[in-house]
């Protein structure tokens, strides 16, 4: 999970070779499945800012909250994917990344999955033409619903406010009252495989109320078609044969 040798480890720890890197650090931190105090203390003892986190760009330095990790822990064999409030991914199981590919390499507003969705035709290509309207009314709604919060979430006032002006279709969802009521919730949907055709599956969201990150996992129905489908995308991931 660390994505750190044994041997470099040893070494940090005997303070020995060069200063670690905010990604690896970050890293180490998701690997001991460190509260976000703990993390920033290790950033402290590294000689970096305690607050150095993704503002800076670099989701590699982005903190995953321990109990969606420890979560996570139970799902190596099942894809799933740990998002922050603007739904970047933070991290995904092998399932997931054979299933939707690396999400994590974006950059700028890319790596928002909201912003793809209105922007990248490409980001819809995994789902039915009815999946895909039922997403982007769940993405707005989303939005919506943090912008209201209390505390404000200026991240996501300024991902509203690009959308707005650079997609016709949000921003026709967005003066939908219906789009309120339609928030990210658990339900079936349809996954299209490049290989495999659509896989029928059950999307669980789970969310945490303190630092807003959200865990989605993806499950099929044992025993079922897509079941054999979903163990079979794991094992071919994106290979063209």
């Amino acid at each position: 999970m660390c994505s750190v040798s044994t041997a470099y480890y040893s070494r940090l720890e005997r303070h020995c070779g060069p200063r670690p890197s905010p990604t690896m650090l970050a890293g180490i931190a998701r690997g001991l499945r460190f509260t976000r105090v703990e993390r920033d203390r290790l950033f402290s003892a590294a000689g970096y800012d305690a607050r150095h986190d993704d503002a800076d760009g670099n989701l590699g330095n982005a903190h995953v909250e321990p109990g969606l990790m420890r979560v996570l822990d139970r799902l190596a064999d099942t894809p799933a994917l740990a998002m922050d409030p603007l739904a970047r991914v933070l991290h995904q199981t092998p399932p997931a990344t054979a299933l939707f590919g690396d999400l994590t390499y974006f950059t700028g507003w890319a790596r928002s999955s909201y912003y793809r969705w209105f922007t990248h035709t490409a980001e819809r290509r995994y789902f039915t033409v009815g999946e895909q309207s039922a997403i982007g009314i769940e993405i707005v709604a989303d939005l919506r619903r943090r912008l209201e919060r209390g505390k404000t979430d200026c991240a996501a006032g300024n991902l509203i406010r690009i959308l707005l002006n650079r997609s016709s279709e949000f921003a026709d969802i967005w003066r939908s009252p219906s789009s309120a009521s339609c928030l990210l919730v658990t339900r079936g949907c349809r996954i299209v495989h490049p290989e495999l055709g659509i896989i029928d599956l059950h999307r669980e969201v789970l969310s945490d109320r303190s630092s807003g990150q959200t865990l989605v996992i993806y499950l099929a129905m044992p025993g079922s078609e897509s079941h054999d489908k979903l163990k079979l995308a794991s094992v071919i991931g994106h290979q063209r044969f």
